[in-house]
């Protein structure tokens, strides 16, 4: 099994510039490209599969690769919402799973992804390495669907970071640590 990939960002923050200005009490517009490369920051240190949440936040496309067909395949993540399967044939055409024939379930690891017994597997490409791909769709969904505790936590960083120019700041603090543990997802 191959390490997910991104495919498609999401498409805007759980938090705007106006909001963190707000939170940090900031009131004149020069430093708001700085914020904002904050928020990105806080994001990439929470966000996605190899994020401290270990889940997305707004909802992206990730794609991971597998060797061969199976029934089941598990994706390392919560909150899928769309999932289609790609593989390359024998000739090496990539061809897709009908949407039909594949179902996906919460699993305590992740998402299970089923395909039905009713879709015979076909010969794959031989010497590619990843010749089945899932891609999937997963997230909370847009910034309004954020829980709260992770739009606070978010906050936090982007104040910290923007109250400490020095590169000190250390690690999460444990007030983020705590707002954030229940939405954590960790893989064994």
């Amino acid at each position: 099994m191959f390490r997910p990939i991104l495919i498609t960002p999401p498409s805007e923050h759980p938090i705007t510039v106006h909001d963190c200005k707000e939170h940090a009490v900031v009131d004149f517009n020069e430093d708001d490209a700085l914020i904002l490369g904050y928020i990105d920051a806080a994001m990439a240190k929470l966000d996605g599969y190899s994020g401290v949440l270990g889940r997305c936040i707004i909802n992206q496309t990730w794609q991971q690769g597998f060797p061969c067909f199976q029934r089941e395949f598990l994706l390392p993540v919560p909150d899928v919402s769309a999932v289609s399967i790609k593989y390359d044939d024998a000739e090496g055409v990539e061809r897709e799973i009908p949407a039909d024939s594949i179902k996906f379930y919460p699993a305590p690891l992740g998402t299970l992804v089923v395909i039905s017994s009713g879709f015979s597997f076909a010969a794959l490409e031989s010497g590619n390495r990843a010749p089945v791909r899932v891609e999937f769709t997963a997230g909370f969904g847009g910034a309004g669907d954020v829980p709260q505790p992770i739009r606070v936590a978010i906050h936090q960083i982007v104040t910290r970071l923007y109250e400490d120019r020095s590169g000190d700041s250390g690690d999460l603090s444990a007030s983020v640590m705590s707002l954030i543990s229940n939405y954590r997802w960790t893989r064994v």
